[in-house]
């Protein structure tokens, strides 16, 4: 069950998508196989594949063709004018982020769990689409992934402290704290400048979701299964 955004389905010239549990497990390092059969389907060689290495941080690197079937080491967001090189980033239960602007025919993706969240990973990346491009913020169209909702996403009471910018998103039930992530995400998007009907929600939980979907939290798996999120023009 792999979500459609809308407000992408006018423009034909990229290609983007999130893939489930059906399509076996993503991790960049244990299931190439995998990876490379997905692809595959998707009529895209692996050697135009660019993958973010992931390190739960708010690195963003700008790629061209020279990067083909690479992954970019410490950074968890990729951006990119260059036609026919997938961009491309797991997740298992953090959020993805998929940019676009039509009129620059700029893309990009971003990782969200909340320590590159909070450590600026949105701010980063909108940063690296206008500095690299000139991409203007209100042009962008963006989409956030299935990931871990507000039902599911519990920290520790410990841990609310770090959320305190944003305790509109911190929900208390039963004794336990939980956060709303898309809502934060949100939020973030529109203090820098993107259109709030150029914002758009899967509104899928990975957590709630366990035929469709791997879920960290849920599955504790002892080696990680993830999905992959991907994003190119064409």
């Amino acid at each position: 069950m792999s979500p459609t955004f809308s407000q992408f389905a006018g423009y034909p010239d990229f290609i983007y998508g999130f893939s489930g549990r059906s399509d076996g497990s993503m991790h960049r390092h244990l299931e190439k196989e995998n990876r490379e059969k997905y692809f595959k389907t998707l009529g895209v060689d692996s050697g135009r594949v660019v993958t973010a290495d992931l390190i739960h941080g708010a690195n963003v690197v700008g790629v061209s063709g020279q990067e083909g079937g690479i992954m970019v080491t410490k950074t968890d967001g990729l951006v990119t004018d260059t036609r026919g090189l997938l961009l491309t980033a797991t997740a298992a239960d953090c959020f993805l982020l998929y940019f676009y602007d039509p009129l620059k025919n700029v893309v990009g993706i971003a990782h969200a769990g909340w320590r590159g969240l909070l450590a600026g990973i949105v701010e980063n990346t909108i940063a690296g689409l206008t500095q690299s491009f000139g991409v203007a913020p209100q042009d962008l169209l963006v989409s956030i992934s299935p990931g871990i909702r507000g039902c599911h996403f519990e920290i520790s009471p410990a841990d609310k402290e770090k959320f305190k910018e944003y305790s509109q998103f911190v929900l208390e039930r039963s004794g336990k704290v939980f956060v709303d992530l898309p809502g934060i995400l949100r939020i973030k998007l529109l203090d820098k400048g993107i259109s709030a009907k150029h914002i758009e929600d899967s509104e899928i939980c990975t957590h709630c979701h366990e035929k469709e979907y791997f879920s960290y939290r849920r599955d504790k798996p002892k080696d990680v299964q993830v999905q992959i999120g991907y994003i190119g023009l064409i």
